[in-house]
């Protein structure tokens, strides 16, 4: 198995490797046993669940975790350090407005479900990622079909809303109509997200993020089926506005 890290988690490693060298021995120990058998095994392996779902958590030292994810061929770290969630989520507070049941989350994928275009032909609209449940939310897509002219730049076509609008409404419903459970927590452009446009004149398709999905070139797929894009037509695009913490502001 591959080991990998996001950038925030290869940052705060090799800061133990620099300062804390008895530490960087405890975390080392821990990794070589996540590649033999990532679900068991040493530090006490425990499956997240909420908005971490997907993730796994591994105890060093005193309070100080590793947060992992692992497949068939690699384990990725997202978090070393001293917190369970103090990388991912900012308070207390905060981590146990995420932990909400899989009813709880799939009732609010539903309530966005009138949201999404029907029919099987090709779409564009905005997505998230939700990075520990390797899924998209917050779906909004309208069929091309239903547009008579570009609206957007340069002879493009996409949907109207925006994802701070959306954002805004699902964090109010969620925070007073689902007891504050749900997938929108903290800032919308905090979360990996993005943009599918059709361009009229070479009538082809656009698939618009930042460069989180370089880490999840998976996720493209993903897009290509939820708004049923044809491969042969679809191009991905990078811009700084989708990057994580960037706007349009």
């Amino acid at each position: 198995m591959r080991l990998l890290f996001t950038p925030e988690a290869l940052k705060a490693y090799e800061s133990i490797k620099t300062s804390h060298p008895r530490e960087c021995e405890q975390v080392r120990e821990i990794l070589k046993d996540v590649l033999l058998h990532p679900d068991s095994g040493k530090g006490s392996p425990t499956a997240l669940t909420g908005n971490l779902c997907g993730l796994w958590s591994r105890e060093y030292g005193v309070h100080r975790q590793i947060i992992y994810q692992f497949s068939g061929e690699s384990v990725k770290i997202f978090a070393v350090g001293k917190s369970l969630i103090s990388t991912i989520n900012a308070s207390e507070e905060q981590v146990v407005q995420t932990q909400y049941s899989e009813e709880d989350y799939r009732n609010v994928l539903a309530q966005m479900e009138a949201n999404r275009g029907k029919g099987e032909t090709p779409k564009v609209g905005i997505f998230w990622y939700n990075i520990g449940r390797d899924e998209l939310f917050g779906v909004i897509s309208h069929p091309v079909d239903d547009y008579s002219m570009a609206n957007a730049s340069n002879g493009r076509i996409t949907c109207s809303e925006l994802h701070e609008d959306v954002w805004k409404k699902e964090f109010y419903r969620q925070r007073y109509k689902s007891d504050g459970k749900g997938p929108y927590i903290g800032q919308y452009q905090d979360k990996p997200r993005g943009r599918v446009f059709y361009d009229v004149m070479t009538d082809s398709y656009e698939v618009a993020a930042g460069k989180w999905i370089q880490e999840y070139p998976h996720v493209y797929n993903m897009i290509l089926q939820e708004f049923n894009l044809p491969p042969e037509k679809t191009s991905l695009k990078y811009a700084i506005h989708w990057d994580i913490g960037h706007s349009w502001r």
